[in-house]
């Protein structure tokens, strides 16, 4: 395996759970599918039909998350990184639900031709593995009669024509560990490989399909556990026992009732920190948003600021309307915020800007100053960003006696507001009273020599 600790996930069973010795166990019941994240995760996936033999049962099942968790893809993403995938049980039913409608099996990329004929002759191929598994496989319901490639499935996730026009072959493997009179396969395990002649250029890992023995499901679980993923385990504990106390138990339970009360408060305390920090850096977003998702931000910021802001309300128009008072005097100002991947900004977001101030006029019979908001060069660190606005731009802006700030330098004033070190109304009335470009330096600390 690809990390020191093997990580399996068992679906279908509970009360095997495992953390310790290199290895990580996770049951999942078929009824709890929704806890899983990512069946790609594990190094082993084990699913357990042995709890699930009829239609009744089958219904029961989520098939719809059972779906989206594992399909060819998920499935190939386990096997590729030498990893397997254990079957059993009957896994000859078709999925009824209307949203899905296909075989069980068709996550497998392969296609089962079963012979549904009981027996109870055995043969063995004496492969060591299923040595134990033999042992209690005393009659079946079913046999294999051949498996191949499942082309449909196996097409949505690469291009066999393309593979196969460069000469090589995928194709399904069928290794019989134990089989009938007639050669049909019993116990098995299969591969999907790609070949060059004799040559095998890929393989992926191992699909076993392991039919019902005579041992109860614990046991079979206990067995598949110990000879095919080398995790050897106990009993889980049965329900009935879980009214009986053990010495000792009552203090130890207070004191894990105690440390579990503790987490969650500081779970709670941890998760309120997770959210002021979030908030705490989305000033940061001046930085590097982009479109759309700049506007609530530098809106936001310019609230923050004092200022009194109002959302648009008609799409692909003004980005917003701002109003301030500073020393008894009211100024109102309507916002185009812009972002670039260029290095400075085409005249667009300044026309745009001159078609809100004349809409300020027509519709709220106001004289709105302009102001330009922009972040440019958003892909690029706030350092290696060059003049965001060309000498025309500037002269153009001054003689529509609009204000153009860069949203990095607005970032730099809400810091220094945040630090103490801003006045307010000097910064407000300096922008309103920029026509141009806004100079920012004023307003940085001087270097001292």
């Amino acid at each position: 395996m690809s990390f020191e600790t093997k990580k399996i996930l068992l679906i279908g069973a509970k009360g095997y759970d495992r953390d310790k010795d290199g290895l990580r166990l996770k049951c999942v019941p078929w009824n709890k599918l929704s806890t899983i994240s990512n069946v790609r995760d594990y190094d082993v996936l084990i699913i357990n039909l042995l709890g699930i033999k009829d239609t009744t049962e089958h219904e029961k099942v989520d098939w719809e998350t059972f779906d989206q968790l594992l399909d060819f893809s998920a499935a190939s993403d386990i096997l590729k990184h030498e990893g397997k995938i254990i079957i059993v049980g009957d896994p000859r039913f078709s999925i009824l639900d209307p949203l899905i409608a296909k075989d069980f099996l068709d996550w497998t990329g392969a296609t089962f031709i079963w012979d549904d004929q009981p027996g109870d002759t055995i043969k063995s191929n004496d492969l060591h593995q299923f040595k134990n598994y033999e042992k209690h496989l005393r009659s079946w319901n079913y046999s294999l009669a051949s498996c191949i490639l499942n082309k449909e499935t196996f097409s949505k996730r690469w291009d066999l024509r393309s593979i196969e026009q460069r000469g090589r072959i995928i194709e399904t493997q069928l290794q019989t560990a134990c089989y009938n009179r007639y050669k049909h396969a019993l116990a098995f395990y299969i591969e999907h490989v790609i070949t060059n002649g004799d040559r095998i250029l890929d393989r992926f890992g191992r699909i076993y399909l392991l039919p019902e023995v005579s041992l109860d499901e614990d046991e079979t679980l206990l067995m598949v556990l110990r000879d095919f993923c080398d995790a050897a385990s106990e009993l889980p504990e049965p329900e009935w026992v879980s009214g009986y106390s053990a010495p000792g138990q009552k203090t130890i339970d207070e004191k894990i009732k105690q440390i579990r009360v503790t987490l969650a408060e500081q779970q709670a305390v941890l998760e309120k920190a997770i959210i002021e920090r979030t908030t705490a850096r989305a000033c940061l977003k001046l930085l590097y948003e982009r479109e759309f998702a700049l506007e609530p931000v530098v809106r936001d910021i310019l609230g923050q600021l004092g200022a009194k802001v109002e959302e648009p309300v008609e799409k692909n128009k003004e980005d917003g309307w701002i109003a301030i008072q500073v020393a008894g005097k009211n100024y109102e100002g309507v916002l185009e915020i812009k972002s670039a991947k260029s290095d400075q900004f085409t005249e667009d977001g300044r026309k745009q800007l001159l078609d809100w101030i004349d809409r300020g006029r027509t519709l709220r019979h106001k004289k709105y100053k302009g102001i330009f908001i922009g972040n440019s060069a958003v892909t690029k660190p706030v350092k290696d960003r060059l003049n965001a606005f060309s000498d025309s731009w500037k002269k153009s802006a001054e003689l529509s006696e609009i204000c153009a700030i860069k949203s990095e330098e607005l970032y730099y004033i809400y810091i220094l507001h945040k630090q103490g070190k801003l006045e307010l109304d000097v910064f407000w009335a300096k922008l309103f009273e920029t026509n141009g470009v806004f100079d920012i330096k004023p307003f940085l600390p001087k270097k001292q020599s």
